[in-house]
């Protein structure tokens, strides 16, 4: 069977996702892990990316470094839309949009893959709707954890996986009035003056422009993100120099899922500036990708970083969740 139908088939999910989602619309869901943490097996198996691709590969700036098929009998495993990567620790923390939190060793400078790790919920007391828990990125953020909701739009700090959310200090409010339920902060990122960027997923202006903030202590500031044709911003990391990845993601019914990295350089990123950047990675239908919506950056020494994506399989039999792994020389 060539590749890109056999990637094609498990592409036919998307569609179903919706369906899949449809019983956690409404009501109250306890959350499939505990508090505690439960051990989490997961079965791995290797990810080939076998063909260069157009610009990038002629650049030579940026390659595959190895990838996993990650599969567990765990009913809270997968749908990860956030991830983080401490290369100097081992390990990864990746959140859901179910609201559970995974949190394994994992060692991205030797390229080997995740080990047994542990299941968390989100601790949200009264709090259980769907809208609630849909968790769609994840930083680093004073020592503990920042995590971006949409549906019911807000940003909660964590002190450690799995503690008791609570309102970021020293971040000013953001107005999200206008913003649809399903199209609030897909990504996060902090900047090294300490403010935070965000990005919109959907609501393209006539200019085909989307809704970005920058906040500060006091302030938020408008600005734009101007995505290429038909892609959506899904997560977003923060280079050593303070320039900007940023993660895009597109869906066709027919075509399949294509995935885009653009670098956006800091110089550029001001209040009431629209930001586009330029690409340094894509990835076709044709490719083992899937759903890529969490993003970190692990450096290597000198001007060289390690791209780590996660997908969200949407809890879908017919997608999969991939680790992804990408050297990159950003200078």
């Amino acid at each position: 069977m060539k590749q890109s139908v056999k990637y094609g088939l498990a592409l036919v999910g998307f569609l179903l996702a919706g369906l899949i989602f449809l019983p956690f619309a409404g009501g109250n869901r306890p959350s499939i892990a505990e508090s505690a943490g439960l051990p989490v097996e997961v079965t791995i198996t290797a990810n080939q990316l076998e063909r260069p691709h157009g610009e990038e590969a002629a650049r030579q700036d940026i390659r595959y470094a190895g990838g996993w098929v990650l599969n567990s009998d765990h009913k809270g495993f997968g749908g990860f839309s956030g991830l983080i990567v401490d290369g100097d620790a081992g390990s990864l923390v990746a959140i859901s949009d179910k609201g559970d939190w995974w949190q394994a060793p994992f060692d991205a400078l030797t390229g080997q893959p995740p080990g047994t790790g542990s299941m968390r919920s989100y601790t949200l007391g009264a709090l259980a709707d769907k809208e609630d828990l849909d968790a769609e990125s994840l930083i680093r953020f004073q020592g503990g954890y920042l995590v971006a909701f949409e549906q019911n739009h807000r940003l909660e700090f964590l002190a450690e996986v799995g503690g008791r959310p609570s309102p970021p200090s020293g971040l000013a409010s953001i107005d999200f009035s206008g913003v649809s339920n399903n199209s609030g902060m897909e990504a996060i990122a902090l900047l090294p003056s300490g403010r935070l960027l965000a990005f919109t997923e959907r609501g393209q202006d006539t200019g085909g422009r989307l809704k970005a903030w920058l906040v500060s202590g006091d302030r938020v500031a408008d600005l734009y993100f101007a995505p290429p044709a038909n892609f959506a911003p899904t997560d977003a990391a923060v280079l050593p120099n303070g320039d900007v990845l940023v993660l895009l993601r597109k869906y066709s019914a027919v075509e399949g899922v294509a995935v885009k990295v653009m670098h956006v350089e800091a110089a550029g990123i001001l209040p009431g500036a629209v930001l586009a950047g330029r690409e340094i990675l894509h990835l076709t239908p044709e490719d083992p990708v899937d759903n890529m919506e969490g993003l970190d950056i692990v450096a290597l020494g000198g001007d060289k970083v390690r791209l780590v994506m996660i997908s969200d399989d949407n809890f879908n039999p017919l997608q999969r969740t991939l680790l992804m792994m990408f050297d990159y020389k950003y200078q």
